[in-house]
């Protein structure tokens, strides 16, 4: 029989114990065996919650590194610190999996992609959003070629007030970014998918602060708010004629229940939540929506680890590749230099 997959994490916020435990604990052969985070509360769940033995939490990931056997490492850290981390972790000869956004510049997501090559060892970047029930309706019909060859999406994550008031999203020396990091680099990651991740060649960006540095009725703190935006609109351009429009808000002016993902083809489009195909039939437009999704109840994120601790044990590339995660980086990359320039950039 083999050995159990040891996890270890390094951070163990809210993503890690609402998100991420859950799934690990669904894996039979795996088990969480240590926890790094500097919070002494974080710390102190880790031994309630897990059950770890004390000598086996620490402040320091460094220390887990050094003192502990591990497979796998989680990382749950702020955005700007994943990078480090990861980069420890693969010296360690350990598989990563680590949150989205994968980074927070192409050159550190490119050489955590190479880490993890030079090691051997998987890295998996947690785009949740690929393993919903409607997201995995939706690939079935675009890898069953209905909607031919895509050369339109639309990527947008649009909240009316919805900033975090929690953690460190709007904490620039945490987070680096806002909403385009938090959740637009969801449906940007889904689009891309969909699109086949075609290669990008410029964007065009604006980014604006108006209303979350603003009293409100959101509960988030104006004088700790340091990430550049509560908005962004990009366009992007790509090497084979295709674009995708790219929105993404924790606080707009806006209808609730705007955005989505919206993939349009030669033969037909889909629009994930409701996953719905758009095809042309017998002389009409027709919208087909499932009536039965096999996948009703996936816990998305219980899944991306699954397939991720399957691909360890059996060898299969990661679900989520670093080599796809830098082409949703650059793509991040241009839309905050564009929109500080006020001008396109190539990426």
């Amino acid at each position: 029989m083999a050995k159990r997959l040891r996890v270890g994490f390094v951070g163990f916020g809210g993503i890690a114990q609402g998100c991420h435990v859950g799934g690990w604990k669904a894996v039979k052969d795996a088990e969480i065996v240590a926890v790094a985070d500097p919070s002494a509360t974080a710390q102190k769940a880790a031994i309630t919650q897990l059950g770890i033995p004390e000598a086996n939490v620490f402040g320091d990931y460094k220390k887990l590194l050094g003192k502990v056997e591990l497979d796998v490492v989680d990382i749950c850290t702020p955005n700007a610190h994943h990078y480090t981390p990861t980069m420890e972790a693969f010296k360690a000869g350990c598989h990563v999996i680590v949150e989205k956004p994968f980074a927070i510049s192409a050159r550190q997501a490119e050489k955590m992609t190479e880490a993890g090559h030079e090691a051997s060892k998987l890295l998996m970047v947690a785009q949740s959003l690929r393993f919903t029930a409607e997201s995995l309706a939706v690939r079935r019909w675009v890898d069953a070629g209905l909607i031919g060859d895509a050369y339109w999406g639309r990527a947008s994550m649009l909240r009316v007030r919805g900033v975090p008031p929690w953690g460190a999203f709007i904490d620039k020396e945490a987070s680096a970014g806002g909403p385009c990091y938090d959740i637009g680099v969801h449906a940007l990651d889904l689009c891309l998918l969909l699109m086949g991740f075609p290669e990008p060649v410029s964007v065009s960006a604006c980014t604006y602060l108006e209303i979350a540095n603003k009293p409100s009725l959101m509960r988030h703190s104006i004088r700790t708010y340091t990430v550049p935006e509560d908005f962004a609109v990009g366009f992007v351009r790509f090497a084979n004629g295709a674009s995708i429009s790219l929105e993404a808000s924790w606080a707009l002016n806006v209808c609730a229940g705007q955005g989505g993902v919206l993939v349009c083809g030669t033969k037909g489009g889909v629009q994930w939540s409701p996953p719905t195909l758009i095809s042309e039939e017998h002389g009409m437009v027709v919208e087909t929506t499932p009536q039965v999704n096999p996948d009703k109840d996936i816990n998305s994120h219980h899944e991306e680890i699954r397939l991720f601790a399957e691909a360890i044990r059996k060898g299969l590339p990661s679900p989520v590749p670093g080599e796809q995660a830098l082409i949703t980086q650059r793509i991040l990359d241009g839309v905050y230099k564009s929109g500080k320039l006020g001008r396109e950039v190539k990426v």
